[in-house]
């Protein structure tokens, strides 16, 4: 009887597809990540190696990238396949594009640039309109600007399956109570305003929390606030950035929360976890710490 119970248990396995990562095929959840991979790597092989085992490791069905530096798509697709993605676009190649990957088919609807810092790429797949942008790193009037337009973009093509996602270089109102208290880069901000010209990253000398609420206020969800605490919310920026150790004290002073999965109002109830990857297993790759957010698939 053992014999033939172990009999069944090794057809079973035979029977159920297994992926190349050891897990059921036909995954239960759609995992779309955001990743500001911080100036294309630098061609620096480490980091670009130490970035595919990352990401084979978390599965992606979608993967927007901001700061793909010296990529073309023609680069943006051998990586992707490195990663096991078929399917890829970019918005431009000079400057800081943005991109995306994908597990299945994409659809390019728009892509521009005009008007944006860094540009707007909008791609349909897995019967999602994705939107992955890079606004402005200098200047909060021009944030808002740019977070006027998309709203807008969204309502006016009536994109009822949306997610918008990259580094947003902007705050959160639900992140006010913890942001300011970061006393290190209040000082640091200010500072770099005094030193500019034209451009302004503060208002008035303190946080600006308007360009978020754009968004919120056209109806799109910040899921990861839902599932992620306030401490635990930086996703700028990472210990490696100052040669410094993962959980070094010094990061609680400057800790910020710049990239950003937004969705729209009828994703919310099919979104099940959301992460922000600030752990170890991140480190080493980026200035910024990778966003993921799950959802059921239909």
């Amino acid at each position: 009887m053992k014999r033939l119970h172990l009999l069944y248990i090794f057809l079973f396995t035979l029977l159920v597809p297994v992926t190349s990562y050891g897990q059921p095929a036909g995954k239960e959840k759609l995992r779309v990540v955001s990743y500001n991979i911080w100036n294309g790597f630098e061609n620096d092989a480490s980091r670009r190696t130490n970035f595919i085992n990352w990401v084979k490791g978390q599965q992606p069905d979608i993967l927007a990238m901001t700061e793909l530096v010296g990529f073309t798509e023609k680069d943006l697709g051998k990586l992707a396949s490195e990663y096991g993605h078929k399917y890829y676009a970019i918005v431009k190649e000079e400057g800081y594009p943005v991109g995306i990957s994908s597990d299945e088919p994409i659809t390019v609807v728009k892509k521009q640039v005009e008007g944006f810092w860094h540009g707007m790429l909008h791609v349909q797949t897995h019967g999602l309109d994705i939107i992955v942008t890079h606004l402005s790193p200098h200047d909060w009037k021009f944030r808002l600007k740019e977070a006027q337009m998309l709203t807008k973009y969204i309502q006016d093509n009536q994109l009822d399956s949306c997610m918008i996602m990259g580094d947003f270089n902007s705050y959160s109102p639900f992140d006010a109570d913890w942001v300011e208290t970061h006393g290190q880069l209040i000082e640091n901000m200010r500072k770099w305003d005094a030193e500019q010209e034209t451009y302004r990253n503060m208002r008035d000398g303190r946080f600006d929390y308007s360009v978020l609420s754009q968004f919120l206020s056209a109806g799109l969800t910040d899921i990861c606030r839902m599932y992620v605490p306030a401490d635990k919310r930086t996703t700028f920026p990472s210990a490696f950035l100052y040669g410094w150790q993962h959980g070094d004290t010094r990061l609680h002073g400057i800790g910020e929360r710049l990239d950003y999965i937004l969705v729209s109002p009828s994703l919310v109830s099919r979104c099940v976890d959301a992460h922000i990857h600030n752990g170890i297993e991140a480190e080493g790759i980026s200035d910024h710490y990778p966003v993921s957010v799950d959802l059921q698939k239909k």
